[in-house]
């Protein structure tokens, strides 16, 4: 069975970043592993089983071990992936790649998909670890933030959209998609009660306009749900970097 590991630096990642790629490879008959660095924030994690389920994910365990890495907030403390030596991120990869022998790892892409300090260091580390096989990063392309925020726009004028770090980019990316809407819009629903299937003037009433995740949801609603898209990180080949 051909095996793909997924690498995230919080609880939810797995939904807005690599949801429609995991369910796709699970569907494919791809074993779809994911190993998750920090609990996340206000009790994040005790919906990470549930997500997983609905995104064709068959087991989840911690990247390098337990409360190693925490998440808080994007502050870049002294405990935060973002502050965390590259290479024990490196060396924990390397450790789960080589339990779970993955043919492909997914993770975030080089601007860590929203700009967070935690998802560029998961990426650089991702990056920098000695692995052979085939490594993408998700993205989202410019042209797909620019509908998100046309969106939200027009139900808050006037109003900030996202945090300014969601930028997107105009290199052609590889897409992954077929997957199920309902079940990813599901996963973002185990996570935040509604942001997933609840119309988006109603979440304006719950969510900032300046938040990145009700920005990704727009997105997914003007650009489909059905998809990722991915930047090439590593060569097939696995070419380690020095260290």
């Amino acid at each position: 069975m051909r095996t793909a590991l997924v690498v995230h630096a919080h609880p939810d990642d797995e939904v807005f970043a690599t949801g429609a790629a995991t369910s796709v490879l699970s569907e494919q008959g791809w074993h779809v592993v994911l190993r998750v660095a920090t609990a996340g924030m206000r009790g994040a994690l005790d919906h990470l089983g549930a997500s997983c389920s609905l995104l064709g994910i068959s087991e989840w365990d911690w990247l390098g071990a337990v409360d190693q890495w925490i998440d808080d907030g994007g502050r870049s403390g002294p405990r935060s992936l973002a502050t965390a030596s590259p290479d024990d991120l490196a060396e924990a990869i390397e450790v789960a790649a080589a339990v779970v022998e993955p043919e492909l790892i997914l993770t975030v892409g080089s601007d860590g998909l929203t700009g967070h300090p935690d998802h560029i260091a998961i990426s650089q580390g991702v990056q920098r670890a000695r692995v052979n096989c085939r490594v993408l990063g998700a993205r989202v392309r410019a042209q797909d933030v620019r509908a998100g925020e046309q969106l939200i726009q027009q139900l808050a004028p006037g109003e900030q959209v996202g945090s300014g770090h969601v930028k997107g980019c105009d290199t052609p990316l590889e897409v992954i998609g077929g997957a199920s809407e309902q079940r990813r819009r599901q996963a973002l629903d185990e996570y935040y009660d509604g942001l997933g299937s609840k119309p988006l003037d109603e979440l304006l009433g719950v969510h900032r306009s300046s938040s990145d995740g009700l920005l990704l949801r727009a997105v997914f609603d003007a650009t489909g749900w059905q998809q990722d898209r991915f930047e090439e990180l590593t060569s097939w080949n696995g070419a380690p970097s020095s260290r």
